[in-house]
Order: structure tokens, then sequence, then C-alpha cells
């Protein structure tokens, strides 16, 4: 199964990331941009789930590969999923990116998987 470590020893620039040989996320809390830590677990998530290979880092500004955009799209999943498990009301896509510190260049997919178009 999939492990992970969250941790506050790291400075914060450091980036969160995933290995695919050890099937473990590493997340760092003491992020610089704290908001972004729930997206940064899913997306890391998301890349062992997709079966990603190697050593996956998250930046703020991520490159736009194949990869990443499916890490992307994962991560929204994992996080929508636990807003319908735990009855979090998501009114709007912008909303819900505030609060799990999705990207907003990623809200059209939130709002397409909101309306279950994707």
């Amino acid at each position: 199964g999939i492990s992970s470590t969250l941790t506050e020893e790291l400075p914060p620039d450091f980036p969160s990331s995933a290995s695919s040989k050890y099937q473990k996320v590493l997340i760092n809390m003491n992020w610089r941009n704290k908001w972004e830590v729930p997206f940064s677990f899913a997306h890391e998530l998301g890349h062992l789930i997709n079966h990603d290979e190697g050593v996956n880092y998250y930046h703020s500004v991520t490159v736009h590969t194949k990869t990443e955009y499916r890490a992307n799209s994962t991560a929204i999943d994992i996080l929508l999923s636990y807003c319908y498990d735990n009855d979090i009301e998501i009114n709007n896509p912008i909303t819900f990116c505030e609060q799990f510190g999705v990207p907003i260049n990623l809200e059209y997919i939130v709002g397409l998987k909101m309306k279950n178009l994707m």
C-alpha cells in the first residue's frame, strides 16, 4: 500500500514528493504556501495512484506535462471524494480551489468534475 510522512522538519522551500519505488509520499507541512498543502498531498498521492515512475516533486507552478496533468486531475478527484464522503458542501469551483489550495488555473477542471463532465 501507500504510506505517507508528514513533517514540519523541512525548510519552507523543500517541495513535497512521491516515490514510486517506496510507494510513499513525503509532505512538507512547513511549505511556504500553507494553503497549498492539502492539494500537494493529494497531488503526490495522484502520482502513486497513477503509477508514475521515479520521484516526483510538487511545485506551485507545475510543469505542464501529461504526467503532471494526470496527477492534478487525480488530486482533484481525491479532494472531491473527501468532500462528498464528509458532507462538505461545495458551492463553486473557485471556493473549492481556495479551500484546498488547488491552483486557480485548474478551476475549469474542478468545474467539469463537479458537473460530472469529466
